[in-house]
């Protein structure tokens, strides 16, 4: 099974816990070019108010909460689910027993929610690891009040390049399979979400990385451990490469193709 949409990988190694994930928000929160705050553009983007019932599926670590926890409302009620118990207890950690915030393990394929129970809905990151992307955007669908918004935020397909192009190049090779955005992507999402919504709107986030710590790198890389292959003596000859080049040009350039898709 390809481990991108491999439930029990997925819920017994990559997101057991949240330092994967914190890996890779860690590089594009210090490394990042955009002056603007990446989760504070997309807090925006929800139109919070006051009373809203909220939920999040995929949570994470909480960092779009975490990130935003003084401008939330102090009437907010946010339901936080993670296929992994792990995950949703990181965002707990994360977000001090935040009494605004509940949590529990869930798959977006079943939720046990009734329907039209929320105003705002997030599944951020985490469509392209669903078996049944078809089915979750239904049960989204379903969960959402009239007048609710999803928002569903992915990557594009250039997204990262020079970093793929490096793995290629020192044989952590991806294969078709491990193709994030060819199941969930900005390209695709319209297509995907107008099957059960009427309107989709695709917001892209411009930015890249500027990367001057060849560990933090590394950390990345090793964060998708299951998903990259990892031959022998690889990790060696890139940190000696990303060493070489930061000594040369200040840095490594990783231009970024993301954004927010929000559907109604």
């Amino acid at each position: 099974m390809d481990p991108i949409s491999d439930q029990e990988y997925l819920k017994k190694e990559q997101y057991r816990q949240g330092d994967h994930l914190d890996a890779r928000i860690q590089l594009h929160r210090r490394f990042s070019v955009n002056p603007s705050n990446y989760f504070e553009w997309m807090y925006d983007l929800l139109d919070l108010r006051a009373g809203m019932p909220v939920m999040e599926v995929g949570c994470g670590t909480g960092e779009i909460w975490h990130t935003n926890q003084r401008r939330l409302p102090a009437e907010l009620q946010v339901t936080m689910l993670d296929l992994s118990t792990g995950m949703a207890g990181s965002a707990r950690a994360v977000l001090n027993s935040d009494a605004r915030f509940d949590f529990a393990a869930a798959d977006v394929q079943r939720l046990p929610f009734s329907t039209g129970q929320f105003e705002r809905v997030l599944a951020n990151y985490m469509l392209y690891h669903v078996p049944d992307i078809s089915l979750a955007v239904r049960e989204l669908r379903r969960v959402l009040a009239p007048g609710g918004r999803l928002c569903a935020a992915t990557n594009s397909a250039g997204h990262m390049q020079e970093l793929g192009d490096l793995m290629n190049r020192f044989g952590l090779m991806r294969s078709e399979l491990h193709d994030f955005a060819a199941r969930y992507g900005l390209e695709n999402a319209p297509a995907i979400l107008g099957e059960s919504f009427e309107h989709v709107e695709v917001i892209p986030f411009i930015d890249s990385l500027f990367v001057t710590e060849t560990r933090a790198l590394l950390d990345y890389i090793r964060s998708m451990v299951g998903i990259w292959d990892f031959p022998p003596g690889a990790q060696e000859e890139i940190t000696a490469w990303v060493n070489a080049e930061i000594q040369t040009n200040g840095g490594f350039t990783i231009h970024k193709a993301s954004g927010a898709v929000l559907a109604w």
